[in-house]
């Protein structure tokens, strides 16, 4: 493989597993499923509270509530999808994954800023 893809497909595995677990955008997504799946007699969830707040609270959260809020657990198998899509169709997922790729550098490149 060439160190190039790699560092695309790392920073696109990257973005997508922060896109599904943290960020803003998903987060009704995200929400709407664990809310699904709250088990019976679990409190029920509160209006302002994040999926992460959820499933932090809950004793024994169910595993895909906690795949859709753990980067380490989602990143897993995202980036097993990366794999498969430059192995499987490599011409349809390089602009997908230059895209997300720079997107996550803008985004690290943001943080990175100091605005002071």
């Amino acid at each position: 493989m060439d160190p190039l893809e790699l560092v695309v497909d790392g920073l696109a595995a990257y973005r997508l597993t922060r896109l599904a677990t943290a960020d803003v955008i998903s987060e009704p997504w995200r929400r709407s499923v664990v809310d699904r799946l709250v088990a019976n007699g679990e409190e029920p969830p509160g209006e302002g509270d994040t999926a992460q707040d959820v499933v932090d609270a809950m004793r024994e959260p169910p595993r895909l509530a906690t795949l859709l809020t753990c980067r380490w657990c989602a990143g897993m198998w995202i980036a097993a999808g990366v794999v498969g899509a430059r192995t499987l169709a490599p011409k349809a997922w390089s602009p997908v994954a230059r895209t997300l790729a720079l997107s996550a550098a803008a985004t690290l490149i943001a943080r990175a800023e100091d605005d002071g």
